[in-house]
């Protein structure tokens, strides 16, 4: 699946923020190499969120694989080992301003 936010390998995360009410999730990125400058990945109804720090290959704040498998579940493996998991039906991504689905 081809979309705004299959392209993030060494985008740099810097936060993860959780609605529990809203149930979305939204990833905040300080840039990638493709899109220099701040963007956002949000996902709405949101059931399920693990986000492991335990750095196995060492401290990282950069993505290295994004993964959608279509169904629903999104994987971002981190270069620090962790692969950060989203289970939602749907995302959207957001850079200066504007929004694509």
């Amino acid at each position: 699946m081809t979309s705004a936010i299959d392209k993030l390998h060494d985008a740099s995360l810097v936060a993860v923020h959780y609605d529990w009410q809203a149930r979305t999730c939204s990833f905040s990125f300080s840039g990638a190499p493709h899109r220099p400058g701040p963007f956002t990945v949000l996902f709405n109804n949101v059931v399920e969120l693990l986000v492991p720090a335990s750095y196995p290959w060492g401290p990282s704040v950069s993505v290295l694989e994004f993964r959608d498998d279509g169904k629903g579940l999104y994987e971002f493996a981190m270069q620090s080992g962790d692969t950060i998991t989203v289970v939602a039906p749907n995302n959207s991504f957001k850079a200066d301003g504007f929004a694509a689905a």
